[in-house]
C-alpha cells in the first residue's frame, strides 16, 4: 500500500468516525418545540366543558407536588431528540398565531391560567393583530386539548384574551388567538386519565 493511499484510508475512517460519533450525539440532544410562553400559575382539567369528576386543580401554591407534575410531564411533551425532529421534518416546523372563533370544550381540555398578564409571543417578538400596529395581546388563561395516542404531532393553544386587558379593543367578549405547535401529549393524556379513575 502506498502512502499516499494510506492517507486517503486514514481521512476516510476520520471522516466517518466523525460522522458516527455526531449521529449518536443527535439521538441524545433533546429540541424542545415549545411555544414562548411561561409556566402558568395553575392547571385545571374540564371534560367536555365541566369540571372533571375528580378535579386536576394544580395550583403552584396550594397543590405544589401536583403543580410540580404535571408541569414536568407538559413540558416533556414537547422534547424530542436532534436526529427524530430533523429526519421528521419537524426540526424546522414554524408555528402560527391567527386569530380563532370559541374553541370546542369536548373532549379533554387543559387550562392554565395566570396570575398576572402574559402577551402572546411568536419567534421572540409580541404578536400584534396586524403588522402595522405594536399594541401587544394580552392573555391569562390558555387552553390546550389533550388527546390519546397521536404521538408528536400539530396541536392547538388558544389564548383567552380578556378585552379588559387590551384597552385598545371595542369588544366586550373575550377573543381568542391560535396558535399551532407539535408537542406529543400521550404521556399527559395517560396522567390526566388516571387522576379521574
Amino acid at each position: 500500500m502506498t502512502k499516499k493511499n494510506k492517507w486517503w484510508l486514514i481521512t476516510i475512517y476520520a471522516v466517518v468516525a466523525v460522522l458516527v460519533v455526531l449521529i449518536i450525539v443527535s439521538c441524545f440532544v433533546p429540541v424542545n418545540k415549545k411555544p414562548e410562553i411561561s409556566d402558568p400559575h395553575s392547571y385545571e382539567l374540564r371534560i367536555d366543558g365541566t369540571l372533571a369528576e375528580y378535579p386536576l386543580l394544580a395550583d403552584i401554591e396550594k397543590n405544589k407536588d401536583k403543580y410540580d407534575e404535571i408541569n414536568k410531564i407538559f413540558n416533556r411533551a414537547f422534547k424530542e431528540s436532534f436526529i427524530v425532529s430533523l429526519f421528521s421534518g419537524r426540526i424546522a416546523y414554524n408555528n402560527r398565531v391567527e386569530s380563532s372563533s370559541t374553541p370546542s370544550s369536548s373532549g379533554y381540555i387543559l387550562y392554565l391560567d395566570y396570575a398576572t398578564p402574559q402577551i402572546i409571543m411568536r419567534n421572540g417578538e409580541n404578536y400584534t393583530l396586524t403588522s402595522n400596529r405594536t399594541e401587544p395581546i394580552y392573555f391569562d388563561k390558555i387552553m390546550v386539548q389533550i388527546s390519546e395516542g397521536q404521538g408528536m404531532t400539530t396541536h392547538y393553544f388558544y389564548y383567552v384574551c380578556d378585552p379588559d386587558l387590551n384597552d385598545t379593543w371595542t369588544t366586550s367578549s373575550d377573543r381568542y388567538f391560535r396558535q399551532s405547535f407539535v408537542a406529543n401529549f400521550d404521556e399527559l393524556y395517560e396522567y390526566l386519565t388516571e387522576t379521574q379513575a
